[in-house]
């Protein structure tokens, strides 16, 4: 028979929301319903490439049987990278014209991972004096080593898997060389920011810039990409939102 009573038991269900673990409990009575986060400041992006994108070329990577480990079927690279709608990958956009002052770097570092014998990301930024935590995840020798023209060059073993240095750049420079000494095709762009207003295009060549702080106006729109250049375009940034769209060819 049935209590006059019931046990309601609740289920903490977890899930992951951006990247984090978190929790979800039923409330245990009626409650009003939160409010809703404010958006966050943003210019969305999307990044395009026209024309046919050239097939990637297999890399040999029998040197380190670690790395053949870590990729069963071989590994091939292309440094266009485009999807099935002709969205591009790995684009650094930056904001131009921003205001001009001193923007503090943020206290979180930026992670470069060798995992797999790869860089990743392949491409990224930071603010100038910003720490980058570099680790090797891999049971290999990797030996990193940035190619600055205005900043301070550094080369370095990291013969551990789990080891973990900090490194930073101190000036502005774009397009910073970093590479695997041991293994050839491991390369990465790191671009050292006088500002926070920048991001990467991801796999379907979408990108998003926070705009946090940034005034209402139009500015320009950089884009690189490391094999095909860059292009210029404008947006219109109104209620710490604004779009644009831009094509490599």
């Amino acid at each position: 028979m049935l209590a006059k009573t019931a046990l309601v038991v609740l289920i903490a269900t977890s899930f992951a929301a951006n990247g984090l673990a978190q929790e979800a409990v039923a409330p245990a009575a009626k409650t009003e319903a939160p409010a809703a986060a404010p958006a966050v400041a943003a210019v969305t992006g999307q990044v395009s490439f026209k024309g046919e994108a050239p097939a990637p070329s297999p890399v040999d990577i029998s040197s380190d049987p670690v790395c053949e480990g870590a990729h069963a079927d071989g590994l091939a690279r292309s440094t266009v990278l485009v999807n099935g709608r002709g969205g591009l990958m790995n684009v650094f956009v930056s904001l131009t014209g921003v205001p001009d002052k001193r923007y503090k770097a943020p206290e979180q570092p930026v992670v470069l991972d060798q995992t797999g014998c790869t860089y990743v990301p392949h491409v990224f930024g930071m603010v100038k004096k910003q720490d980058i935590e570099i680790v090797n995840s891999d049971d290999t020798l990797h030996n990193i080593h940035a190619m600055p023209k205005k900043n301070k060059e550094f080369n370095l073993a990291m013969p551990m898997k789990d080891m973990k240095v900090k490194k930073t750049f101190k000036k502005d420079e774009e397009a910073i060389l970093i590479k695997c000494d041991v293994h050839p095709w491991m390369t990465t762009w790191c671009f050292s920011m006088e500002h926070p207003y920048f991001g990467v295009s991801d796999a379907d060549g979408n990108v998003t810039v926070n705009t946090a702080d940034l005034p209402d106006g139009d500015y320009g729109v950089t884009l690189w990409h490391e094999s095909l250049g860059t292009v210029e375009t404008t947006v219109t940034v109104a209620g710490g939102a604004g779009t644009f769209k831009a094509t490599f060819e």
